[in-house]
């Protein structure tokens, strides 16, 4: 890592603090009476307990590094075009976290216990450090570029916390061998606000079709998290935004995954259409499927 004498355990530690009183604070509120605001449409929403969190996360990284950029949803104005202005002009910053404060918005509203806090460290346009957590089943997914994956539950990672060792929590995790699609558990994000939407969503179903089991949890970060782990065997979506992707996608690279742009441009920061999978034979063949032409 450039220009930076912060270590990888370092930055983990502080992610790992970050995402357990965030998971910990919208965990609890699950169910509840909630203040809830459309953003770009009706599939796009905040609540006050999402700002809540993004300012707890804001706050902890402050203290620990003061001298760091933050790019977080919550932060950012609704939509595409502002969620790329914001990145660019931060995406080059020798410090900069990329901060999902509450990934599954729409589960949480419903009540359902599908939500997790995403945070990413990235050095001059390069992700570091990962941190997935999952505050309703007590895991946290841990990456550090060059050092893979690993699982905990929360309670390890506290106590990792207070005395640090050498070896990250839990324990190393890799993605799935599944090469075939017909013998593959697959997910997506539903596409609500690309166009083509109808013709975007067969792709979806010729998916599923051929595939031995299909997901759509309703958010990205989990998805990419349980892809990391081998959970889940692939995973595709298209018009993420950066702090959707960043801690998930250096999880699957992590864990000895594929990783596809479904852009013209290789892999960045600024990739919104992504596709992963545990081996690169059954990421050829969904690509083949969901990037036919047309009609």
């Amino acid at each position: 890592m450039q220009n930076s004498s912060i270590s990888l355990d370092t930055l983990l530690s502080t992610a790992a603090g970050a995402a357990l009183q965030a998971g910990r604070m919208f965990s609890v509120r699950l169910g509840t009476a909630l203040e809830i605001r459309e953003k770009t449409s009706l599939s796009d929403v905040v609540t006050e307990v999402d700002k809540a969190a993004e300012a707890a996360i804001r706050a902890w990284i402050e203290k620990h590094h003061p001298n760091h950029q933050v790019l977080g949803e919550e932060g950012v104005e609704p939509g595409r075009e502002a969620a790329a202005k914001a990145l660019f002009e931060l995406a080059d910053e020798p410090h900069l976290w990329l901060v999902d404060p509450l990934d599954g918005t729409t589960n949480f509203v419903s009540g359902m216990p599908l939500s997790v806090v995403s945070i990413a460290y990235a050095s001059h346009g390069k992700v570091q450090t990962a941190c997935i957590y999952d505050p309703y089943r007590h895991e946290m997914f841990l990456a550090a570029r060059g050092q893979g994956v690993y699982l905990a539950e929360d309670t390890a990672v506290e106590a990792w916390l207070e005395q640090p060792q050498k070896e990250f929590p839990g324990r190393r995790v890799t993605v799935s061998a599944t090469t075939e699609l017909r013998r593959a558990v697959v997910a997506t994000g539903m596409p609500v606000r690309i166009a083509p939407r109808l013709e975007r969503t067969k792709r979806v179903a010729e998916v599923a079709v051929e595939a031995k089991s299909f997901r759509a949890l309703g958010a990205a970060a989990l998805h990419l998290a349980y892809v990391a782990v081998g959970r889940i065997d692939a995973f595709w979506e298209f018009d993420l935004n950066v702090w959707d992707l960043a801690a998930g996608t250096l999880m699957v690279e992590e864990a000895g995954g594929t990783l596809i742009s479904l852009e013209a441009n290789p892999h960045s920061l600024h990739t919104r259409d992504i596709l992963v999978a545990g081996k690169s034979a059954l990421a050829e063949q969904i690509y083949n499927i969901i990037q036919k032409p047309f009609d």
